[in-house]
């Protein structure tokens, strides 16, 4: 038991019977252990956080790429922006 459930005891013991006590404090200590079992750690968070970094890395070039691909269908797709494009190519000859 650590010094914290120690107390928690003492407190508890005052107010409920010895086996209800002791009860109580096993439940804590069980529900205690499985969330430091359960519960992401710093390393685990700086893991994840490594991890996305790089996933964001690799997808900015694609959404460039998506953009421009766009920009680019948008442009050759409408016959007012064609007209604007091949007017200034037409006068640089």
């Amino acid at each position: 038991m650590t010094t914290k459930t120690l107390e928690l005891y003492s407190l508890l013991r005052d107010k409920h019977r010895d086996h209800e006590t002791r009860t109580l404090i096993e439940a804590f200590e069980e529900v205690s252990e499985r969330l430091k079992r359960e519960a992401a750690t710093k390393a685990d968070l700086e893991l994840v956080e490594t991890r996305l970094t790089g996933e964001i890395k690799t997808v900015r070039p694609e959404r460039k790429l998506y953009f421009l691909i766009l920009l680019f269908v948008i442009l050759f797709t409408n016959p007012k922006t064609i007209g604007l494009v091949t007017k200034p190519l037409s006068s640089v000859k």
